[in-house]
């Protein structure tokens, strides 16, 4: 496992920037995947991975502290909205707050799960 957490900075941010990638390109450029639908589910599901693989970048070990938890939320959820307002200015993309909203869920529960499933094990038997 400690080899593998050497690279988590790395999987973060390959995967901010295929996040950045595809909120750029024109939309009618995009494939369209019905397995994905709904749109909202896929935005939650984008920014949860982010926001788990920024809290594993960040933790110096295996617990991940609640402090951490909340400062990959807060972060995923800021680059959630600053790519939002990016599609603002662009001719072929548009804000849409419900995305934001979405994507800020997805933070949001992918934050929950880590809490619930990073802390340490109660009744675990040590010699």
């Amino acid at each position: 496992m400690t080899k593998l957490k050497r690279y988590y900075p790395y999987f973060a941010g390959a995967w901010a920037l295929i996040i950045l990638v595809v909120s750029v390109i024109p939309g009618e450029d995009l494939p369209s995947l019905s397995i994905w639908e709904p749109d909202k589910v896929m935005h939650a599901l984008v920014y949860g991975i982010l926001c788990c693989l920024l809290a594993f970048s960040i933790s110096k070990n295996r617990f991940i502290p609640k402090q951490t938890i909340l400062y990959a939320i807060v972060l995923c959820i800021l680059y959630g909205f600053v790519i939002e307002l990016i599609q603002l200015l662009l001719p072929t993309r548009s804000f849409d707050l419900l995305d934001a909203v979405a994507n800020s869920t997805g933070c949001l529960l992918a934050g929950g799960l880590i809490l619930l499933f990073s802390g340490p094990r109660r009744g675990k038997i040590t010699d």
